[in-house]
């Protein structure tokens, strides 16, 4: 009698575990026939979510771990917690490193990879995903720790790749409403560029008077102010100079404003004990520091879907079609998809598969979320320092403070070669 209990156990668990695969393709492929990369932003949400989580609430389950409690003396709270972001984050990594190095080479879209690979296989995506992020907490801490390490530059390399795509997106815009040719859309720049930098104005002279309180020595914050400002009025002056061809104002007021931003951004990550940051000291209300850790983290969804995406990062321009135009086609009964990539999966329900070359390269767009992944284990944990004074606080500490200080030199220091380059070197071409 206990064997056919046995038995039936066995069955039960594998029947489950069988409805669980399917269920979860199911659903994966009906939301991949819209689009592929919304599924795979999902993943990465529930990353975030789950990092966010384990960090805060983690502590007793990793004090039962033996291979990662191994210490004389207990570490603080906020290591486990830690530990518990670096654990989440490599597997997330791990993950879409797989996927990035499967698709190499991945150019048209009858290629079996992009079928079985990218768009499709959910059921065993999901399970990969699952197993990837438990597998860590077996690793032993050493190995973890040369993960932090690794995910510092890996870090590093994300914030270039969000500059260049900022730089991207501010050369996109200026060129698209210019194309327009009408008086209409050439009113939008100049007030779109009118109130960008009449905002960087306003919050520079929030900053100098928020992060300088009276009676305090406050000239390193003053002084950090004073290079962004700068360096925002060096490449707004150039770019309104004859050598600078490529040179409009609507892009400097984007560059200038997110400068600004980085500044008023790192200040603000200045740690809640250092007197010339009063802003930690009037503004720890949780609900203020949800908001703000929800903000920084959906920049980071966003910087990791434009950078795959983007026709800046290997994109193909001339055989890109949108997802909704492949939708459009499919619901009017249209041929096979050629020359583009709807981000869908179509080998069922008798429909034709698509052919033709892919908009996007499928390898490096899970190389983006790799290296998204490190960047959010290191916001979650300042840069590695974890010293976080409590639960709410996110990115925040020196680390933080000047990792934000030299994202914004290299912005400048980006767009104003982007300005310069073309007279310096007429021979070569530039994006």
């Amino acid at each position: 009698m206990f064997a056919c209990g046995g038995m039936l156990a066995a069955c039960a668990g594998s029947t489950a575990a069988t409805c669980c695969c399917q269920g979860l393709s199911a659903a994966g492929g009906a939301i991949s026939r819209i689009s592929a990369r919304a599924m795979y932003t999902v993943m990465f949400l529930l990353s975030i979510v789950l990092a966010y989580v384990m960090r805060d609430h983690a502590l007793p389950l990793m004090k039962k771990i033996p291979w990662i409690a191994t210490f004389h003396l207990e570490p603080s709270p906020s290591w486990f917690g830690a530990q518990a972001v670096y654990r989440i984050s490599m597997g997330n990594w791990m993950f879409f490193s797989v996927l990035s190095l499967m698709l190499i080479g991945v150019k048209n879209r009858s290629d079996k990879r992009d079928t079985h690979l990218h768009h499709g296989s959910w059921g065993l995506k999901f399970l990969a995903w699952i197993v990837l992020n438990i597998l860590p907490f077996f690793f032993p801490n050493d190995v973890i720790e040369g993960y932090t390490w690794m995910a510092r530059l890996g870090s590093g390399v994300f914030l270039v790749i969000q500059m260049v795509i900022l730089l991207d997106f501010a050369f996109f815009w200026n060129e698209s409403w210019v194309a327009k040719e009408h008086m209409g859309w050439i009113v939008g720049l100049l007030v779109s560029t009118l109130m960008l930098y009449a905002c960087s104005i306003a919050l520079t002279v929030y900053l100098y008077k928020w992060f300088n309180p009276a009676g305090e020595d406050c000239s390193r914050n003053l002084w950090l102010i004073s290079v962004a400002v700068v360096l925002c009025v060096i490449f707004t002056a150039i770019c309104m100079c004859p050598m600078a061809k490529e040179g409009s104002l609507l892009p400097s007021a984007v560059i200038t404003s997110y400068c600004i931003y980085l500044c008023y951004s790192a200040l603000s990550s200045e740690p809640s004990d250092y007197h010339c940051n009063p802003h930690a000291q009037h503004h720890q209300a949780k609900p203020t520091m949800i908001a703000s850790t929800v903000l920084t983290l959906l920049s980071v969804v966003y910087s990791a879907l434009r950078a795959g995406t983007s026709d800046f990062f290997g994109g193909m321009k001339d055989s890109e079609q949108s997802d909704f135009e492949a939708l459009q086609g499919a619901e009017t009964g249209g041929g096979p998809m050629q020359g583009g990539d709807a981000d869908s999966d179509d080998e069922d329900n008798g429909k034709a598969k698509p052919t033709g070359p892919v908009s996007y390269s499928y390898s490096f767009f899970h190389f983006i979320f790799a290296v998204a992944c490190m960047y959010l284990a290191m916001l979650m944990t300042g840069w590695g320092t974890h010293s976080r004074n409590n639960e709410e606080q996110v990115d925040v500490g020196w680390a933080s403070v000047w990792v934000k200080f030299a994202s914004l030199w290299v912005t400048a220091g980006l767009y104003t070669w982007s300005l310069v380059a073309p007279a310096l070197m007429p021979d070569r071409e530039f994006l």
